[in-house]
C-alpha cells in the first residue's frame, strides 16, 4: 500500500512539475511574443518618425527654394515665358505635345468644346500641361449676346473639362481677348466683375505670334513676332487649330528663341502675372 501511495505521490509530483513547466513555458512564450511585438512597434515608430522628419525637411527645403525663386522673379532677375495655345484641341495637338515633350517644357492650352473630343483635354493634362477655358462655342455673337449667355458658354466648357479631367479650371481667356470690340464696355465690366467674384482669372497676351491673322502665315513671320524679349514676363498667343500648321512648324524656333534669351518656361495658374488688356479688379 505504501508503495502504491509513493508511486501516486511521484506521479502527482511529476504532473505538478509538468504543469508548472507548461505554465512557465506559456508565460515565457507570451513574454517573448509581447517583447517581439513591442520591438516591431518601436521599429515601425522609429521609421515613421524618421520619414516624417525627412518629409518635413524636404517640404521646408522645397518651400525655401520656391520662395527664393519667387523673390528672384519679383526682382526681375528671372525671365519667364508662358506659351499659350487657343482654340484646341485639334489635329495638330499631338504634334505640339511632342515638340513640348522633346524640349521638356510645359504650356497652357485655352480650349473650346464645340466639335472637340473631350478625351483630348485629359491627354493635355496627362502630359503635364495646363488647361484654360476659352468658352465652349467661341462663337462671338452667342458668347457676347449678354452676360448670361457668356456664363452659360463658360460653364459648359468648364463642365466638359471637369467631366474628363476632374479639374475645376479657373483660368480663362476671352474670345478675342478682354480688349475685343465685339462686347460693349458695360457688358465686359459686368462679365469681369462676376468672373472675379466666382474666382476666375483671365489672361490676355503681350506677345502675338500673328498666327490669328490668317492661315499659313509664313514661319519666318511667326518666329519674328512670336519671340518677344522686351518684358521679364511674356505671354505668347498662338493657336492650336487644324488650319494653323505653320504654327507647329515655327514652334521649335520660337522655343529656341526664348531659350537663347534666357527665359524659363512655365504654365499659367490663378497666381501667375496678370497680363491683361483690361485690368481685372482684385477680389475684396
Amino acid at each position: 500500500m505504501k508503495k502504491v501511495l509513493s508511486i501516486i505521490g511521484i506521479l502527482l509530483a511529476m504532473a505538478g512539475f509538468l504543469y508548472s513547466g507548461i505554465q512557465i513555458f506559456g508565460t515565457t512564450a507570451k513574454f517573448m511574443e509581447h517583447h517581439s511585438l513591442q520591438s516591431s512597434i518601436k521599429k515601425l515608430t522609429d521609421e515613421k518618425t524618421k520619414k516624417t522628419e525627412g518629409l518635413a525637411a524636404l517640404t521646408k527645403k522645397n518651400a525655401d527654394i520656391k520662395a527664393q525663386y519667387e523673390k528672384l522673379k519679383a526682382d526681375k532677375k528671372i525671365k519667364t515665358v508662358y506659351l499659350t495655345f487657343d482654340d484646341g484641341p485639334s489635329g495638330h495637338t499631338d504634334q505640339i505635345l511632342e515638340i513640348l515633350k522633346k524640349n521638356n517644357i510645359k504650356a497652357t492650352f485655352f480650349v473650346i468644346g464645340i466639335g472637340k473630343n473631350y478625351n483630348d483635354y485629359k491627354k493635355i493634362i496627362d502630359h503635364g500641361h495646363a488647361l484654360g477655358l476659352h468658352t465652349y462655342s467661341h462663337i462671338y455673337k452667342e458668347v457676347y449676346a449678354n452676360e448670361e449667355s457668356f456664363f452659360k458658354d463658360l460653364y459648359k466648357i468648364r463642365d466638359a473639362v471637369k467631366s474628363t479631367t476632374g479639374l475645376d479650371v479657373k483660368i480663362t481667356r476671352f474670345p478675342g481677348g478682354s480688349s475685343n470690340a465685339i462686347a460693349s464696355k458695360a457688358l465686359k465690366t459686368a462679365i469681369i466683375n462676376r468672373m472675379t467674384k466666382e474666382g476666375y482669372v483671365y489672361f490676355d497676351w503681350n506677345c502675338d505670334s500673328t498666327d490669328a491673322s490668317g492661315n499659313n502665315v509664313p514661319v519666318e513671320k511667326l518666329v519674328k513676332y512670336g519671340v518677344c524679349t522686351t518684358h521679364p514676363d511674356i505671354n505668347v498667343l498662338m493657336h492650336d487649330t487644324n488650319a494653323k500648321k505653320t504654327t507647329v512648324q515655327a514652334l521649335q524656333r520660337i522655343i529656341d528663341g526664348y531659350r537663347k534669351a534666357g527665359y524659363t518656361f512655365e504654365t499659367l495658374d490663378v497666381n501667375s502675372p496678370k497680363i491683361q488688356h483690361v485690368k481685372q479688379p482684385e477680389l475684396k
